[in-house]
């Protein structure tokens, strides 16, 4: 396994393998005893005490944090664009045509800003495989389309609501084809519109279409549902039969695109 698969595929292990180098760096953070003794006396410099690491002066121990934690973030950031651009090169077999659209968005004014939104939404997450995959499908689909200067507007408001949402929200938004119909007792309408409290039915009967049976998964999805009708990216309506049915809203339907290969 490579260094960047390591970072984003075992994010956990690579932070609790570089709290050691933190640790072994804070360590080295040691006054001579010759300067030690003299800054208890004269108290001229900032120094903390501790326990272990002794007599140890504030300005070097936050460089050395800050230093470390610039180091990590450099890192993680370079690992999850790597990622990013591989999984866009893998959504298609035309690898040269692929480049060449990708420079011609980089080199042109209104294809950067929008190259750098997908680059920062991605830097203010953790690394997570579903946030990674939708932002390289939103790429291809931007880099496709091509006429940057005449979509840009659609192309922000689009990558604007992607940020709003988690990225579980946006896989199950993503998924729409696949959701059920289902069944709503005492339940209050506006006209065809379902006003009344539905998600809880939706999600027991869309985790069983989908065979999740993992209690926190379905918490999870919940949220996701609540997210996402909250926000006004679902509805849901009845149908002529008296069944109801979770459909997209324009706003949803805005971004679909941006979400689907």
């Amino acid at each position: 396994m490579g260094k960047n698969s390591f970072i984003t595929n075992q994010t956990d292990l690579y932070f609790e393998v570089q709290n050691q180098g933190l640790e072994q760096r804070l360590q080295k953070v040691k006054l001579p005893e010759n300067e030690s003794k003299e800054i208890v006396v004269t108290k001229t410099i900032r120094t903390i005490t501790d326990k272990v690491l002794g007599l140890l002066p504030i300005g070097e121990i936050i460089t050395t944090i800050l230093n470390w934690n610039d180091e990590i973030d450099q890192e993680m950031n370079e690992a999850k664009k790597t990622l990013l651009l591989e999984q866009y090169f893998n959504l298609t077999d035309k690898h040269e045509d692929t480049i060449n659209k990708l420079k011609n968005m980089l080199t042109n004014p209104q294809g950067n800003v929008l190259f750098n939104k997908i680059i920062r939404i991605l830097e203010d997450y953790p690394p997570d495989q579903e946030l990674i995959h939708h932002l390289s499908t939103a790429l291809r689909h931007i880099v496709l389309k091509e006429n940057f200067q005449s979509l840009f507007e659609q192309h922000k408001f689009a990558l604007s609501q992607i940020e709003r949402l988690t990225p579980q929200a946006l896989s199950i938004l993503a998924d729409y084809n696949n959701y059920p119909v289902f069944e709503l007792q005492n339940s209050i309408t506006f006209g065809p519109k379902v006003t009344s409290d539905w998600n809880s039915h939706f999600v027991q009967t869309y985790c069983t279409k989908k065979n999740i049976t993992d209690k926190d998964i379905r918490n999870r999805v919940s949220h996701s549902i609540t997210e996402l009708s909250t926000q006004g990216f679902i509805e849901a309506y009845k149908t002529e039969e008296n069944w109801v049915v979770c459909e997209v809203t324009s706003i949803g339907r805005d971004i679909l695109p941006y979400l689907n290969n």
